[in-house]
């Protein structure tokens, strides 16, 4: 019996992948947005155990094509290495101790301009202007994502895999995606 609670498949967490997405999106402080982008980073992560999990997929030899599959995939690599880095610290070298080089050339948050489109019953529309934290990461091919392209590109992998091995993800309620 796992210790997850309602995290029981790779569905499950693939639409928790999804609320910590929307979370770091909408995050109102920079704190809350580096805390949710973490906790996708390290949802994204799990993702690859879930899914060699429910797929039998328990030996090491059993899960090294995997790996070495989503190893050549930049935006999976990099919410690894996030998620991993973050949560020890330094990624360090299996056998000698020294820090290991990451492929992820840089995450950075920064002060970014967003509009707030407003619209009301009858159709008025008023467009503000705001300064909000964003997430930039740059992959190992040197390609720069900001957080809405960067969780969207692994959410839309994720969905594709998971179709690809007979898992249909279905549209989970707003109610559910934002906590309202």
């Amino acid at each position: 019996m796992g210790l997850t609670a309602r995290l029981v498949s790779p569905l499950a967490l693939f639409r928790k992948l999804e609320r910590e997405s929307y979370r770091a999106f909408h995050a109102k402080t920079p704190l809350h947005k580096a805390d949710h982008f973490f906790n996708f980073c390290v949802t994204a992560a799990s993702m690859r155990d879930y899914t060699l999990e429910h797929l039998g997929k328990v030996l090491p030899s059993d899960k090294k094509l995997y790996y070495d599959n989503w190893a050549k995939l930049p935006a999976l690599v990099a919410a690894a290495e996030i998620a991993n880095s973050t949560k020890h610290f330094v990624l360090r070298e299996h056998g000698t101790g020294k820090p290991a080089a990451v492929k992820t050339q840089s995450v950075r948050m920064k002060k970014a301009a967003f509009v707030d489109i407003y619209a009301n019953a009858a159709g008025d529309t008023k467009v503000v202007k705001v300064f909000r934290t964003e997430v930039s990461v740059v992959l190992s091919d040197g390609q720069v994502l900001q957080l809405y392209a960067f969780t969207r590109e692994i959410l839309l992998y994720w969905k594709n895999f998971l179709a690809s091995v007979g898992l249909k993800v279905r549209r989970q309620p707003f109610s559910q995606l934002a906590g309202t």
